[in-house]
């Protein structure tokens, strides 16, 4: 970096400090209480912010589309457009040229072993100018050439369509319409993801995002702490319930069906008679198909996995920021918001809606991805609220974690990055006014730790709104892995620990800490950590592709003090330490928070699971397909001479 750039660095963290010291609120606490006292992060540290740099969007094509759809809402079907003028150009030099267009329509292999897996495409069919798309499709790709005399074909533009299609009877939407303007009871639900976006990151890159959600009707939970690792535990929690752990008690969700018993909130919904949809890009690792078969039976009425699916596979797929981002001619992004763009138009006021749309492709593994989405989201924010989606419906954004690898899971704010995701919840006018008790024990929830089950338990609650406390949640509408959690419509207690908001005291930002690296027990720790990873690699049968561990250095160390009325050791010579440290070969940086008994110099029980990966895994874990086991896995045969110092 020249001497300038760093003097625009430098200026730029400067300006940020003062702005936020000026609307960052409580300078100090995101929670403030005996027991928790969860810090607000400064976004801007020189540590965090010497190596930010805003990023670009880049385009994936610079043509129009040759083939459109439209939603004609007479005949409630849409109609195919095929823009011949756009080849009128390359028809000129062929002579007695003709442009054709055809589509050939995927569906879901429902006859498959696992079905998110698989896609059927059925033949090749001409499309007519301003023809009719049939009712029962949901997907296609298509393909437009131009022929000429000798029937020599050259392909102009191949591209994928999804159709959100409205079978909606004409009565089911009257009674709607009708019950709604009486005596509105069913508020349509809308949750928006990004992976990997913790409420510090969101202003760091993305600042005219927050300010749209700042704006009245959205409430941020600032005390919301994250229960798992990564994205699969973290979801499952809000929209199920479980913990990944506890799955296990029902069923393996390694096996084909197991996800399919799970107490989905969507199917709740459905129960409910409200229409349902999910989507998800970057295929490979969407969070039920990451070393998952996925789902059996489709989960959502609206499901646009099988696209994805197909089009990853048939069309050209160019990687940014680690996965993919343009697939064929559009974002993988955008296939995914679109179709939450016509999932709001196509149902919003005429059916209470449920809807769940994820992405991964900017965010996952770089944290300046978000910088360069920033305008494109902010316009699929903006286009939502003029389809009335905000004045309508509760709607959810939010993350699963924080950034977990690399430059900012090292900062000195590392550790509260990653285990903050953010959190916004908007309330439209028309429940702030029916429900104020409601709003504002939301508005005072802000600043009280919550937790995963907590949004579990709010979505059950916009089911039963007419609870008056918890008191009124029968044991099955209970979070299963969280009994003291409850929805964040009712007000949660000031002394609350993360244990009763079901966190793990390795997720836990509510407990200060004293640094003791320097302090020699420190390595003495360190080194039996490690003692007990090898055991693990050799009592799980690991030992032949996972090379052995030796340590190399202590990074850091804390030790938490727990507060007064917090849930304390039993034996007062325990204490929680969190260590980072490396090891050899290849230097893996690992995180773990365990208990340590001074008297005694021992390490109590730990898991070796719950270890935190703080560097990429991505080429040291090729040789084993278990995801936990991938973080604390060093691939024998990814070795080379240099990697061992």
């Amino acid at each position: 970096m020249n001497r300038r750039c760093k003097e625009l660095l430098a200026l730029c963290v400067l300006t940020s400090l003062v702005l936020w010291n000026k609307v960052g609120g409580d300078p100090k606490y995101y929670v403030n209480s005996p027991v928790c006292q969860m810090p607000a992060v400064n976004p801007f540290t020189w540590d965090t912010m010497s190596d930010f740099e805003r990023k670009e969007m880049r385009q994936c094509h610079n043509d129009s589309d040759m083939v459109t759809s439209e939603f004609d809402f007479e005949t409630h079907q849409y109609r195919l457009h095929i823009h011949e003028h756009l080849a009128r150009p390359i028809l000129k030099t062929k002579g007695h040229a003709t442009m054709k267009c055809e589509y050939r329509e995927i569906l879901r292999d429902t006859t498959a072993k696992k079905p998110d897996d698989n896609y059927k495409q059925l033949g090749i069919r001409p499309i007519r100018n301003h023809q009719f798309v049939s009712k029962n499709i949901n997907f296609m790709t298509t393909n437009c050439y131009v022929k000429d005399a000798h029937n020599h074909r050259q392909v102009l533009q191949r591209d994928a369509i999804s159709f959100i299609q409205d079978r909606l009877t004409k009565k089911k939407v009257k009674d709607f319409e009708k019950k709604q303007s009486s005596d509105p009871k069913q508020p349509s639900v809308f949750i928006m993801g990004l992976d990997s976006t913790s409420r510090i990151n969101l202003r760091r890159a993305m600042p005219r995002v927050l300010k749209f959600v700042s704006q009245p009707g959205w409430f941020e939970m600032q005390g919301y702490n994250k229960v798992g690792d990564n994205t699969f535990p973290n979801l499952l929690a809000i929209l199920t319930g479980d913990s990944e752990e506890g799955v296990k008690d029902f069923c393996d969700v390694k096996k084909p069906g197991c996800l399919d018993t799970l107490n989905f909130i969507w199917k709740r919904f459905k129960k409910a008679n409200y229409t349902t949809a999910f989507a998800e890009d970057c295929e490979s690792i969407s969070t039920f198909n990451y070393l998952k078969p996925g789902f059996v039976r489709q989960p959502t009425d609206f499901y646009l996995r099988p696209l994805l699916f197909a089009i990853e596979k048939q069309f050209k797929v160019t990687k940014d920021y680690g996965y993919p981002y343009c697939v064929g001619r559009h974002l993988s992004f955008s296939y995914v918001w679109d179709f939450g763009q016509q999932f709001i138009d196509r149902f919003l006021g005429r059916t209470p809606l449920f809807g769940f749309i994820w992405s991964n492709s900017f965010t996952h593994d770089y944290y300046e991805g978000a910088t360069a989405l920033e305008d494109l989201f902010l316009k699929y924010l903006k286009s939502f609220e003029e389809s009335d989606l905000f004045r309508q419906s509760i709607v959810i954004l939010m993350s699963d974690h924080g950034y977990r690898y690399n430059t900012l899971r090292t900062a000195s704010t590392g550790y509260f990055e990653e285990r903050m995701p953010m959190m916004f919840i908007h309330l439209p006018p028309w429940f702030r006014r029916k429900y104020p008790h409601l709003a504002e024990n939301l508005k005072t929830n802000r600043n009280r730790l919550s937790s995963n089950f907590d949004v579990y338990m709010t979505l059950l609650h916009l089911l039963q709104l007419d609870a008056k406390s918890m008191a009124d949640f029968p044991d099955n509408l209970r979070a299963r892995q969280c009994k003291s959690c409850q929805s964040l419509f009712f007000e949660l207690p000031f002394n609350r620990t993360c244990h009763m908001a079901g966190i793990a005291e390795k997720w836990c930002c509510c407990q200060p800490t004293k640094t003791v690296t320097n302090l020699p027990f420190a390595k003495i720790i360190t080194q039996t950590i490690v003692k007990r990873m090898n055991e693990h690699l050799i009592s799980h049968n690991l030992s032949q592709i996972c090379h052995d561990f030796t340590y190399k250095s202590v990074e850091k160390a804390d030790r938490k003090t727990i507060l007064s009325t917090g849930v304390k050791p039993s034996d007062k010579d325990e204490h929680i330490y969190t260590i980072v440290f490396k090891t050899l070969p290849k230097n893996p940086l690992f995180e773990a928070t365990v208990l340590w008994n001074n008297r005694t110099q021992k390490l109590l029980p730990m898991k070796v699971e719950d270890l935190s990966r703080l560097s990429s895994y991505k080429n040291d874990a090729n040789c084993i397909n278990e995801k936990i086991a991938k973080k604390y896995c060093i691939c024998k045969d990814s070795l080379n001479i240099t990697s061992e110092d």
